[in-house]
């Protein structure tokens, strides 16, 4: 019997009790058989999700190690173009052709810096409204007064599991 999945232990169960032709000595019995498997199996579950959370958190270090290693290349990458530019401006060199290809300075479009947001005239600005549901408001008025307010769905008979 040890093995069952943890689906068909769990199913054992309602079974054994409409079973008329086991005595009830036997269904404690059972039962309790049952209910041990139940437990190693359980045990395995909270291993696997231990685990499953182990590897998340490992991916989330390393997605943010790499974005860190990411930017730094970035800003190196930057920051040697920037030294390239300059040793060709200071010898006067606007353009330079190799077999790789060709490094050239060339002029850059427009670009627009604002010094002060208040003196710039209104024809310039775009107003942005962004609007963010409160839904823990929402819960907690319904929690509060009972209300159910239109366009809202509550769910009050969710549940998880918790593994500690």
């Amino acid at each position: 019997m040890s093995d069952l999945s943890l689906y068909k232990i769990t199913g054992a169960f309602p079974v054994l009790m409409e079973n008329e032709e086991i005595s009830e000595e036997d269904k404690a019995k059972i039962k309790e058989e049952l209910t041990l498997l139940l437990q190693q199996k359980s045990q395995g579950v909270i291993g696997y999700v231990r685990n499953i959370e182990a590897v998340i958190e490992a991916k989330k270090n390393n997605e943010k190690k790499l974005a860190e290693s990411r930017k730094a290349d970035e800003r190196r990458l930057e920051n040697f173009k920037k030294y390239v530019k300059e040793c060709m401006e200071n010898n006067g060199i606007t353009k330079i052709e190799t077999g790789l290809g060709n490094l050239s300075i060339a002029k850059s479009p427009i670009s627009v810096e604002i010094t002060n947001e208040d003196e710039i005239p209104a024809e310039f600005k775009q107003e942005v409204r962004t609007i963010k549901i409160d839904k823990k408001a929402i819960a907690d008025n319904f929690k509060s007064t009972g209300e159910l307010i239109d366009g809202v769905i509550i769910h009050t008979d969710n549940t998880n599991l918790r593994i500690k």
